[in-house]
C-alpha cells in the first residue's frame, strides 16, 4: 500500500440522480486545508473550532465538480472560495444531502483503507 495518495475521483450519485465528482481520498495537502477551514483564531491567538464549518470544511475538500440536473453551474478548476460561494446559494436541505452524500463517502473509504491496513498487517512479513 502507497504512502502517496493517488488522485483520483468517485462520483456519487444523488436521490434526484444530480452527481457529484468527490475525491476519493484526500492527500495531506487537502487534509490540512479541510482543517484550516474548520478553526478560527481569537484575538488572543487561540485556535477555536467553528462549528458551523466542519460539513462545509468537508464538502469543499472533497468536491471536484458536479453535474446538478436542473442547473448549470460547472464548479470544476474554480477557486475554492467560489465554490464556497455557490454552495452557500443552495437551499439547505440540498447542502446536507450533498454534505451527507460525502461523509457517507468518507467514512466509506475510511473504512475499507482500515480493512486493507489490517489485512496487509495479517499478512505481513515478520522478517
Amino acid at each position: 500500500m502507497s504512502r502517496f495518495v493517488i488522485p483520483e475521483t468517485h462520483t456519487l450519485t444523488l436521490a434526484n440522480g444530480d452527481r457529484l465528482v468527490v475525491w476519493v481520498r484526500l492527500n495531506a495537502g487537502q487534509a490540512r486545508a479541510r482543517n484550516a477551514r474548520m478553526y478560527t483564531t481569537a484575538s488572543d491567538g487561540t485556535r477555536l473550532l467553528n462549528l458551523l464549518e466542519i460539513g462545509r470544511a468537508t464538502v469543499l475538500a472533497f468536491l471536484v465538480d458536479w453535474t446538478l440536473a436542473d442547473e448549470d453551474i460547472p464548479i470544476r478548476g474554480l477557486p475554492t472560495d467560489d465554490v464556497a460561494t455557490i454552495l452557500d446559494r443552495l437551499a439547505p436541505e440540498d447542502f446536507y444531502e450533498i454534505r451527507d452524500a460525502i461523509d457517507e463517502h468518507e467514512a466509506e473509504q475510511q473504512a475499507r483503507r482500515a480493512a486493507e491496513k489490517k489485512t496487509t498487517l495479517i499478512g505481513a512479513s515478520t522478517s
